[in-house]
């Protein structure tokens, strides 16, 4: 009774284990496996509860490490699970004691070898899985920061959203504005797929100095003012883009815990910018105006409060802006 027990048990581990690497790897569907999302999540929490114990620059290196530690933490259950679940069922199928030294003779291919062998296989196809999914989530996150990073080029230029637009404007034509917003299309749908699809990638700390959160509302803020006080004239791409943004982020903050109900106004890095003064940057450096202050203000905010909280609140969540440690665990 305790072999067939065991056999059950072992199966259905095994089987358990494939269906979550071939979830995660293969077939992720803007999902990834049950087991993938508690362990980033709680590899997630542990290291902002350590590193709010520790000074910033310390706590800084241990939220570095919380991504890829994540991730092989999953390899390290895959891999032991399909090697448990295998053991498991050699006492039923291969006749191995259901003893300790039993079944760490058949893992070490002394006793029921078909078997053993066939365990071992299938330990070193999860291994290799786990090798694709991390060439898949290191080809993800350096799509992600390479963008950022040629705009973070400029950033000391341009790290306001009028600033951007001017200075695109100024720059080039209507259609180099849109080439932006394409671009910036493109960089966000690849976003949803990649970091809903491969959960660790969100808690990837950003590679340069500008966060990948602000670089994004950056361009949607610019995008919106182009809609909002030049519709007529709006390159094709502006409403692409930020239609982008506004499924992106939402998407996105849920899958780290941020549930925000949809404000009326949006304010979020820009409390010191008043809007007039704003209007007047981009229209000084060419953008046509053919709405009012008072009729592009709604506009404006129609857009940014479809992305913008969503993502000052994944920052401060993600304790990419928490100037105080123990704001990092809070929720």
């Amino acid at each position: 009774m305790t072999e067939i027990l065991a056999f059950v048990f072992g199966a259905a581990l095994a089987a358990a284990t494939w269906l979550s690497v071939l979830r995660t790897v293969f077939v992720p569907r803007w999902r990834s496996s049950v087991l993938m999302r508690t362990i980033v999540s709680g590899t997630w929490r542990a290291g902002a509860a350590l590193a709010h114990r520790l000074p910033r620059g310390a706590g800084e290196r241990v939220m570095d490490l919380c991504a890829p530690l994540s991730l092989y933490l999953a390899a390290a259950c895959w891999f032991g699970s399909t090697l448990a679940g295998f053991a498991l069922t050699a006492p039923a199928l291969a006749g191995v004691p259901f003893t300790w030294s039993g079944l760490t003779g058949f893992l070490l291919l002394r006793e029921g070898n078909l078997l053993a062998a066939a365990a071992w296989a299938s330990a070193v196809l999860v291994l290799a899985s786990f090798v694709l999914h991390l060439q898949r989530v290191t080809a993800a996150y350096s799509r992600r920061e390479l963008v950022v990073a040629r705009m973070s080029m400029r950033a000391a230029m341009a790290t306001e959203a009028e600033q951007v637009l001017a200075e695109h404007l100024r720059l080039g034509s209507r259609d180099h504005l849109d080439r932006l917003f394409a671009q910036w299309t493109g960089w966000l749908a690849d976003i949803l797929a990649t970091h809903t699809g491969y959960p660790a990638l969100t808690v990837y700390r950003p590679a340069t100095r500008l966060c990948w959160l602000h670089a994004a509302v950056l361009v949607l803020d610019a995008a919106a003012l182009t809609e909002s006080v030049a519709p007529d004239w709006a390159p094709p791409s502006t409403r692409s883009v930020l239609k982008a943004g506004a499924e992106c982020f939402p998407v996105l903050a849920r899958q780290v815990g941020v549930r925000l109900p949809r404000p009326v106004v949006s304010l979020e890095g820009r409390e010191e910018r008043d809007f007039d003064q704003t209007l007047k940057v981009a229209v000084d450096a060419g953008l046509p105006q053919e709405l009012g202050e008072q009729e592009a203000w709604p506009v404006f905010q129609h857009w940014r409060t479809r992305y913008a909280p969503y993502a000052v609140a994944m920052s401060q969540r993600l304790c990419y802006t928490a100037d105080d440690p123990s704001a990092w665990l809070n929720s």
